[in-house]
């Protein structure tokens, strides 16, 4: 008998706990609704209260520029030795080819001067053979010119002696030495020709070794006298010298970097973009900064895709309508790079709402009370949301932060 009473007194306690949960609930829930939906008295002078406006409309970003110079040449020291005299200091500017620096060096000027003397000993021998095949070359020529002036000679003799022989006018003893001394002369002629050809072929080939040799160490003499002018830094370019502080005597090695020259005639600006807008950005686009009072138009010239901490370079530079403002190396510089066309469209400032609400709604004032409505925005710059529909030019709102209030429906001043 007592084991079905507990078993009712079970279920009952099972079904009480059951009821009070789902009041609970109901209850909870018609709290939240009543406070979503309940009115809040606030002080209007806690509130930031703005007027959406109509005005052309240009999205963009501002940021934070270091001007960096758009050349710069580094100056290292080509040959070792020690400070011989300075020309210039940081901070100067001069043009290229100006002497910056000597430098000293006995043992190099003393080896050149050795080496420079050996290769122009061999060029005088060079020039000496030459000499000696230019002179040959004339002795033979004048050679062939001595025997055909005793060939003609000797034809016209010959010719007449031959007549008289056969006509038995002259003995055998006279005419056969005038016919020897002809014959001789013809043959000798012969071979000079020969020899003046074959030694013409090879003057030909020794001289144009020659001119070679001659090539070779006249180079060789430029590249050793070139020893001596790296003893002279010269400037590599026209500009601004940097970080060159010498002093006489000191010992330098080759390699060693002296300083710098950078021109300011066409400078960059280099400035760090959140990765957001990596997409967003590209070579081309236009910008402004408003420097000393003036607005200098921008364009970017060159994206490093690269990211680090969220961030990615890009660097800009002056378009080619804007003259250059006297800018200093690692000067910081504020700009603005412009996405699109500018457009007239209703304008919303920008507010701590937009923490709350996302930009999907906002308080509307209206005449002592706010009421929370529905908006849609769209393009936004640091100044100003664009408003696409809920709002227009004229209305008030609430653009202050909404942190403690944002769950009622109205708000209703004091």
């Amino acid at each position: 008998m007592d084991r079905p009473l507990k078993r009712q007194e079970t279920g009952r306690r099972y079904r009480l706990i059951a009821a009070g949960l789902v009041g609970l609930v109901i209850i909870g829930w018609l709290g939240i609704s009543y406070r979503s939906h309940s009115v809040l008295s606030i002080a209007k002078d806690r509130l930031t209260v703005t007027t959406v406006g109509m005005d052309r409309f240009f999205e963009y970003i501002n940021l934070n520029g270091q001007i960096a110079p758009a050349r710069t040449r580094f100056i290292d020291c080509r040959i070792a030795g020690s400070v011989a005299q300075v020309y210039v200091e940081s901070g100067q500017q001069v043009a290229q080819g100006d002497t910056l620096l000597k430098i000293d060096n006995a043992d190099l000027e003393l080896e050149v001067l050795q080496r420079e003397a050996e290769l122009i000993e061999q060029l005088n021998n060079q020039r000496q053979t030459e000499l000696l095949l230019n002179q040959n070359n004339f002795n033979q020529r004048a050679q062939l010119v001595e025997i055909k002036f005793d060939i003609e000679l000797l034809t016209k003799q010959h010719a007449r002696s031959k007549e008289l022989h056969l006509a038995g006018l002259m003995a055998a003893s006279e005419f056969e030495p005038i016919d020897n001394r002809f014959s001789f002369l013809l043959a000798r002629s012969s071979l000079l020709q020969q020899a003046y050809q074959n030694d013409s072929l090879a003057r030909y080939r020794q001289l144009e070794q020659i001119r070679e040799s001659e090539y070779r160490i006249l180079e060789s003499l430029s590249s050793i006298r070139e020893l001596l002018d790296r003893l002279f830094i010269l400037a590599p370019q026209a500009g601004l010298i940097s970080d060159f502080s010498l002093t006489v005597g000191q010992s330098l090695i080759a390699g060693q970097r002296l300083g710098e020259i950078y021109c300011m005639d066409d400078p960059q600006i280099i400035t760090q973009v959140d990765e957001y807008y990596l997409d967003k950005i590209s070579v081309g686009q236009q910008g402004l900064s408003l420097i000393n009072g003036d607005t200098v138009p921008l364009v970017v010239e060159k994206i490093y895709p690269t990211v680090a901490d969220g961030l990615f370079q890009v660097e800009v530079g002056l378009t080619a309508q804007a003259s250059a403002p006297a800018f200093v190396k690692g000067q910081s510089i504020r700009l603005r790079l412009l996405f699109g066309e500018a457009t007239q469209s209703t304008l919303l400032a920008n507010g701590n709402f937009y923490n709350a609400t996302g930009g999907n709604w906002i308080y509307l004032v209206k005449e002592d009370q706010a009421v929370r409505i529905p908006i849609e925005l769209g393009r936004r710059n640091p100044n100003f949301h664009e408003v696409i529909s809920g709002l227009q030019a004229g209305d008030q709102v609430i653009t202050s932060d909404y942190a403690t209030f944002k769950n009622f429906q109205t708000l209703k001043f004091k």
